[in-house]
């Protein structure tokens, strides 16, 4: 209610002006000294500074603090932080910001003055108003959504109007919107954070795309604007008469040209004095200080015009504003509309100046809410109309950010969630058409039930407005309704409007006859005194219709020529009057009427009641002469003529012409003398006294005659009613008799049918009482039950078997196999007979609707009798338990492969720990005389190259047995070797290497055969990679020699290396026996092996050493065919 009245308070306060307004700049050169002298005297005022509101959340703390550091000590503006805060905490944000500006910031306590040059912060729980510049505090109330930035930054507007500011920094929620339009609606500047330096956008963004803002800037941005606000020298006379006079009219009919050569809409009769500050405002933003250079502006600046334009008309509505007028609507308009309506018959309705469209649809959503409740169910088409295209293409898309005014129950009916916020559903967008529209030069709609103009009059001008009600009282049904806003009325056309509702503005139709409102030119003609050249004046005159020029004419003749007279309508108010009718009529004293009775001077309302009701009764001309009036102290001799009108209409209207006689001579009267002679004047006196008596006289018997008559023609019609009445009585007592014997019989049957209908009551109780159990047990069991006759046809279910099956009141009594349920349950028609026959339960477990389990439970179904006469069938849900189920199998397979693997594991890192073991005890001693056995080797090839006695070359026998004896040593060597590297957990120790060597080193410490053709190759550009040379180049050989081991018989063996996004791969192929899928599994695991010799420790050793590097190993082998084994190293490779 508060809101209500606040929004009230603020559209009768105002100086109707523009849609979405701005601000103000310097005057024109051309203001005159006395206005300079106004400007100065005003200036010292102690109100002259603006106040700044600035709304944040979450981030906004950081953003105001960048705006604060930019702001000077010295700003004429005060500025007021509404932040969100945690009503749970105390607030830090005094003493954070006092820390970082010059200027002094305290928390705002009840009935804080404001003053320039101070920051005011609100305190936590508390919503915060302003009034007369002063704080007001209460506690929060934990009601709805809290929007503590709306509430204050509306109450900022209705206190400073133009010298408003609104500012919105970061923030997450959807607070501050209808802040910034009610500011900006009063003329103020908005601005919101930047989407780059906002931390959270969503509280600005939102503001943004609501088209409340003027300027999106950064916080330090945002503060230099600030500054250069404070110092413009008009800012404090924004919502004065000052302002006003800053802009001559010749500028403003300059403006209105432009406006209307590019948009077509003429603002020259809208009301001057907010067009004037949303111009000056327009120039304060584009910091323009002569009125000249914005004019020019104007000229070569499409954008600026287009800008204007926006300004000037006000796009500011909401949904369900006012909402007691809706309700007004659907109690007394809608029955009304409704009545005697038939379905074929659409409901008309009209909303001209509809903005973005949140009325219109508000209006659809209230319309379709009442015919809910009604039996017909008449098709709606809502005629929405705008001069501004903007906003019509906004209202066609129906798309709103969520609002406080529209309830949850509507959201989810109405409205559909896309993209963040709220779009009207096609069925109310379908009802509303949106078009282009100047309702003041535009032809009307007609035929309409209801017209619903809120809040447009009050910014035109009166000759619009006395344009615009004849226009809407056209458009009208005879029983239609007009819709005003709160501080508008029909003003002088309450003769062609009456009050329905006083309160809410709400008007009917009064069936009145008014001039067609069908003057509608196509092309603009300028007005005298209107900014243009002569030719164009011309040019206008020459277009003026012939026909205008012929009405004109018959104007003047019928009001100078034509006699004194009116028309009267059949309650005898006067709709016109024609001619000078001063002399016979005249208003009477005290409440203001029409009334031509009312009206007539002394002496003719006698006559005329009686002219007009013998004009009524007979249809034809009615004429009286010589009635004798008195007029200005005058007597005059008049003569009435009363003319019925033939017209189309359901009531008749009647012309009273008056004619002023021609004096009579006076009788002559001879009277007694009293007391000495009269003059003659005062016997003439006495003579046209008497005179007129007797007329007057004669004029009542007159009247009294016709009475008399109309009694006696009254009476006759009485009596034969009467006789009619009798008959009827005499056959009425027939009838009595007849009825009262007829009444002992049904007496005597109405005590028989008492006593039944008792018991058929208490029956009726029990089986009430009976169905409430049934029917809570079923929603209280959560059990969807089907019940089926011994003819397996559905008897009754459930309430969840209405959402489980999509069961419908038309399936009542349908055979169950004729309805898919959705259940997939093998013979279902034989278990159901099984259970039947045999009175037994069946449980089933099946897939239901959505692939979810259910346990369906068959038994038979029992009468009191304990008969059989059908089958239950309850669907219990078990899918969370068969899901369950399934996780705890998986669960159970999951842990017995685990323990196998551990187990496997557990066995391999026994042997594993033993080799290990025995490796580190023996390795040691094994390798001392394996390398004493290989150096004395050594040592005896040359000593018998040196004595040349018996040489290898010599005696075969001896080489043979020496290399035999070296091959087997190096063989155990490796053996031991690959014991300790398995045994012990390698660590790398990186250093830069090039790949190319690595494969050189790896492949010159191998012995290759001649059979076998090995080449490589490196990728240009290849890298180095951080590497252990040692650990890797030994990998490479132990696959190298797997390799040259799996061609026995010679092949091929290509090695390559490349680069793969972030992977360096090395593969080794070779054209070899391949390796069967069974090995290719385990071949490496470690003590696995498919040689005679060797313990199976090589390519495991190979992975663990791949592994240390973060690498990976992969194999590809045909049987027949060859293997490739690629070894993936990462290139970021991290020491």
């Amino acid at each position: 209610m508060a809101q209500k009245l606040a929004e009230r308070r603020r559209v009768k306060k105002r100086h109707v002006g523009a849609r979405e307004g701005k601000l103000v700049s310097r005057p024109a050169e051309s203001a005159t000294r006395k206005n300079a002298e106004v400007l100065v005297r005003d200036r010292t005022r102690d109100d002259s500074f603006s106040i700044v509101g600035v709304g944040a959340s979450a981030g906004g703390l950081e953003a105001f603090t960048q705006l604060l550091q930019e702001l000077p000590s010295g700003i004429n503006m005060a500025l007021v932080l509404v932040q969100h805060l945690d009503p749970t905490y105390k607030s830090l944000l005094t003493e954070l910001l006092s820390r970082t500006t010059k200027l002094a910031v305290e928390e705002v306590t009840d009935r804080t003055r404001v003053k320039p040059g101070h920051v005011y912060v609100i305190p936590p729980n508390t919503t915060m108003m302003i009034s007369k510049r002063v704080l007001h505090l209460t506690p929060r109330v934990e009601v709805g959504r809290h929007t503590p930035i709306d509430q204050f930054l509306e109450s900022l507007a209705q206190d400073q109007k133009g010298r408003a500011i609104g500012v919105i920094l970061s923030g997450t929620s959807m607070d501050g919107i209808r802040g910034l339009r009610a500011i900006k609606d009063e003329g103020g500047i908005t601005i919101a954070q930047d989407e780059k330096s906002a931390k959270y956008y969503d509280l600005p963004r939102s503001a943004v795309a609501a088209g409340c803002v003027d300027l999106i800037l950064r916080p330090q941005d945002i503060a230099q604007e600030l500054v250069k606000l404070s110092q413009h020298p008009y800012v404090p006379y924004l919502e004065t008469e000052t302002a006003e006079k800053l802009l001559p009219q010749s500028d403003l009919d300059k403006i209105f040209g432009l406006l209307r050569k590019a948009t077509g809409v003429d603002f020259a009769d809208y009301k001057h004095a907010t067009i004037k500050r949303r111009i000056l405002r327009r120039m304060l933003i584009l910091k323009t200080n002569k009125m000249e250079d914005y004019l020019n502006n104007l000229k070569t600046n499409p954008g600026e015009l287009s800008s204007l334009f926006q300004d000037i008309l006000i796009n500011v509505t909401g949904f369900f504003r006012e909402p007691q007028t809706f309700d007004a609507l659907k109690q007394e308009v809608f029955p009304s509309i409704m009545k005697k309506r038939s379905a074929d018959d659409p409901i008309r309705i009209w909303i001209p100046g509809c903005s973005t469209g949140e009325e219109v649809y508000s209006l659809a959503i209230c319309l379709v809410e009442y015919l809910d409740h009604s039996p017909v169910h008449p098709s709606i088409q809502i005629f929405a109309t705008d001069v501004n295209e903007t906003v019509l293409e906004k209202a066609r898309q129906g798309e709103y950010a969520a609002s406080a005014s529209i309830s949850a129950e509507r959201l989810r009916r109405f409205f559909v969630r896309v993209n963040g916020s709220y779009q009207v559903n096609k069925s109310i967008r379908r009802m509303c058409v949106f078009a282009k529209q100047d309702v003041t030069a535009d032809p009307p709609f007609s035929k309409l039930d209801l017209i619903i103009c809120r809040n447009l009059l009050i910014y035109l001008g009166p000759a619009l407005q006395r344009k615009l009600l004849p226009i809407f009282h056209y458009s009208l049904k005879s029983a239609g309704f007009l819709v005003l806003g709160d501080f508008e009325t029909v003003g002088e056309f309450d003769n062609i409007f009456k009050v329905a509702n006083k309160h809410f503005k709400i008007y009917s139709k009064r069936p009145v006859v008014t001039r067609k409102p069908l003057d509608f030119s196509t092309t603009y003609i300028a007005k005298p005194g209107r900014v243009g050249k002569p030719a164009d004046n011309r040019l206008a005159e020459s277009q003026v219709p012939e026909p205008e020029i012929f009405k004109e004419a018959d104007r003047i003749l019928l009001t100078k020529y034509t006699p004194a007279s009116v028309i009267v309508n059949s309650e005898l108010e006067i709709i016109q009057f024609r001619g000078r009718t001063g002399s016979f009529l005249e208003p009477a004293p005290g409440k203001a009427s029409l009334n031509v009775l009312k009206m007539a001077r002394e002496g003719m309302m006698t006559d005329l009641r009686n002219v007009l009701d013998r004009a009524k009764k007979s249809g034809e001309i009615v004429r009286k002469e010589a009635i004798a009036i008195r007029s200005d102290g005058k007597y005059l001799d008049v003569n009435l003529e009363v003319v019925p009108l033939k017209t189309n209409r359901a009531h008749p209207c009647f012309l009273v012409a008056f004619e002023e006689a021609l004096p009579k001579p006076a009788p002559s009267v001879t009277l007694g003398r009293a007391g000495g002679e009269k003059s003659r004047k005062e016997r003439r006196a006495e003579d046209l006294k008497l005179v007129r008596l007797q007329q007057e006289l004669s004029a009542t018997k007159d009247y009294l005659q016709s009475i008399i008559e109309d009694k006696e023609a009254a009476n006759e019609e009485l009596k034969a009613a009467n006789e009619e009445i009798q008959s009827s009585n005499e056959e009425l007592q027939s009838t009595n008799e007849e009825l009262e014997t007829a009444k002992e019989e049904l007496q005597s049957t109405n005590e028989e049918l008492t006593t039944v209908n008792e018991e058929l009551q208490n029956r009726n109780l029990e089986l009430t009482q009976v169905n409430n159990d049934i029917t809570n047990l079923n929603a209280s069991a959560n059990v969807p039950v089907l019940m089926m006759g011994s003819d397996l046809r559905l008897r009754r279910w459930g309430p969840l078997a209405d959402k489980l099956f999509n069961l419908k009141a038309s399936d009542l009594g349908r055979p169950i196999f004729d309805i898919n349920l959705g259940f997939q349950i093998p013979d279902l028609k034989e278990t159901i007979n099984d259970v039947v026959d045999n009175v037994i339960i069946k449980e089933i477990e099946a897939k239901g609707p959505q692939g979810r389990w259910f346990l369906v439970r068959i038994g038979p179904y029992r009468t009191a009798d304990n008969k059989i006469e059908g089958a239950v069938l309850a669907f219990v849900d078990i899918d969370r338990l068969k899901q369950g189920e399934a996780k705890l199998r998986a669960r159970s397979e999951h842990l017995e492969d685990l323990v196998e693997e551990r187990s496997r594991m557990l066995s391999n890192t026994t042997r594993l720990a033993a080799i290990g073991e025995t490796a580190g005890m023996v390795g040691h001693d094994l390798r001392n005389p394996l390398q004493t056995i290989i150096n004395t080797i050594h040592l005896a090839k040359e000593a018998m190259k040196a004595n040349s006695a018996s040489t290898p070359e010599k005696d075969p026998r001896v080489g043979s047995a020496l290399e035999t004896i070296r091959e087997q040593a190096d063989f155990m060597n490796k053996i031991v070797s690959d014991l300790q590297d398995y045994a012990k957990q390698a660590k790398p120790t990186f250093v830069e290497y090039d790949m190319q060597r690595l494969i050189n080193d790896s492949l010159s410490s191998i012995p290759v055969p001649r059979s076998v053709d090995v080449s490589s190759s490196v990728e240009t550009g290849f890298p180095k990679l951080s590497v252990d040379p040692g650990l890797l180049r030994r990998a490479f050989t132990n696959i190298i020699t797997n390799a040259l081991q799996a061609m026995p018989d010679g092949g091929k063996l290509k090695i390559r290396a490349w680069t793969s996004q972030n992977i360096a791969a090395v593969s080794f192929e070779d054209t070899g026996i391949g390796i069967p899928e069974d090995v290719k599994t385990k071949m490496f695991s470690p003590l696995f092996t498919t040689r005679e010799k060797g313990v199976g420790l090589g390519l495991a050793v190979t992975k663990r050493l791949i592994e240390s590097h973060k690498g990976e190993i992969k194999v590809f082998s045909k049987v027949g065919e060859g293997t490739t084994l690629t070894v993936e190293l990462p290139l970021d490779l991290k020491r």
